[in-house]
């Protein structure tokens, strides 16, 4: 459609007037669905901004995995959704032990070293898909990047939940998971612009290898991306004073 036309520029403004709503409603409720001054938690803001990350990264890989089992390797849906098995399993490990691992070596630790873990997966990930390519290539970089992907997923909300008031330790996990839905949107449309740069006008084989190569691309950049995460925990990720109860991210995550 453009960036110009018509539908893009009304949507554009409909949803800038709608934030605007937003705000100025909450700012005049007396029981805001979001206290204005809960965002003056830096803890707060700092869990946002890595859920934001974390889905615009992690929460991107599965689909382009999906690309790449159909379009590229051949899979039917069935095959697809066993390939998705080990890393399934992975993931829920990771985060189960995640609480665990936050009370043993402390959140920033535990974020960052995820973080770095996952980076490595994607990049391991992104040097096994080629035209050619095999699962059992792609199995070690999956396990690796589902390990950060779990520990992560369940550290974020502990890190923005940090600080926050028991009665208000629900509304600090909505908003980070509304950070985490917007990421997962912003991220998905950039990475599909990169995968699928250059296909215009291709069919046949030349389409099934630039598609495996464009997946490879985007996966290098989610790389970047959890690298960027990772400069974020480091500098930005609070240091609770002693372990406390690990909150129930408010909405069940998809998988």
């Amino acid at each position: 459609m453009g960036w110009l036309s018509p539908g893009i520029l009304v949507s554009a403004a409909a949803g800038l007037l709608l934030i605007g709503a937003f705000v100025v409603i909450e700012r005049r409720s007396s029981d805001p669905l979001m206290p204005p001054g809960l965002l003056a938690n830096p803890n707060l803001i700092t869990g946002v901004a890595i859920a934001f990350m974390f889905m615009a990264t992690f929460g991107s890989v599965l689909y382009f995995l999906s690309l790449y089992f159909q379009e590229v390797l051949g899979y039917d849906a069935l095959q697809t959704g066993a390939a998705f098995l080990v890393p399934t399993a992975v993931v829920v490990a990771g985060s189960t032990v995640a609480g665990q691992l936050v009370t043993r070596f402390g959140l920033r630790r535990t974020l960052a070293a995820a973080l770095a873990v996952g980076a490595l997966g994607a990049v391991a990930i992104g040097f096994a898909i080629s035209p050619d390519g095999t699962y059992i290539e792609l199995v070690p970089g999956l396990v690796v990047l589902s390990i950060g992907d779990g520990v992560v997923f369940t550290a974020m909300f502990i890190a923005a939940a940090t600080g926050v008031p028991d009665r208000q330790q629900g509304i600090a996990s909505g908003i980070a998971s509304t950070g985490s839905g917007a990421g997962a949107a912003v991220g998905l449309a950039v990475l599909v612009l990169v995968a699928t740069a250059g296909l215009d006008g291709l069919s046949g084989e030349q389409l099934r290898i630039a598609t495996a190569d464009g997946i490879r691309t985007a996966l290098f950049v989610v790389a970047g991306g959890i690298a960027l995460t990772f400069l974020v925990a480091v500098r930005r990720c609070p240091t609770p004073s002693g372990p406390g109860p690990v909150p129930v991210p408010y909405q069940t995550r998809r998988c």
